[in-house]
C-alpha cells in the first residue's frame, strides 16, 4: 500500500510544470500556473483536477492537451474543460457537469487566442 501511494504521489509531482501565456477562450480567461502550487487557474479559479498530456514530446506547450474542472462562478456545479492546443492552434471545450441524466446537456467549444 505504501508503494502505491508513493508512486500516485511521485507522478503526481512528476507532472511536467510549465507556464503558458494568459489565453482568453471566449468568457473563459485562462492563467498559467499560480506561483503557489503550479497550478492553472480559469477566471482566476484555482482548478480541482488537472490532467496534462503531451501530444508529441515532454515539455512542448504548442503540442497539448489539458483536462480541468473547474467550480464554476455564475451557479452552483462545475465545468469540465479540455484545452487543446495543437501546432499553435488552441481551442477550449467546456461542458457544465450535471448531477443527474434528467438535466439539459450545456456545452460549448471557443477558439483562443493569447493575450500577452
Amino acid at each position: 500500500m505504501k508503494l502505491i501511494s508513493r508512486t500516485v504521489v511521485a507522478i503526481t509531482f512528476s507532472l511536467p510544470l510549465f507556464a503558458f501565456a494568459d489565453v482568453q477562450c471566449g468568457p473563459f480567461h485562462l492563467a498559467g500556473q499560480t506561483a503557489d502550487g503550479g497550478w492553472a487557474t480559469v477566471d482566476g479559479m484555482k482548478t480541482r483536477h488537472q490532467k496534462v498530456v503531451f501530444l508529441q514530446q515532454k515539455g512542448d506547450s504548442n503540442n497539448v492537451k489539458m483536462h480541468w474542472t473547474v467550480a464554476a462562478t455564475k451557479f452552483q456545479g462545475d465545468y469540465g474543460m479540455a484545452y487543446q492546443n495543437k501546432k499553435g492552434e488552441a481551442t477550449l471545450d467546456v461542458e457544465v457537469m450535471r448531477s443527474s441524466r434528467s438535466q439539459i446537456k450545456i456545452s460549448g467549444s471557443y477558439d483562443c487566442h493569447n493575450i500577452r
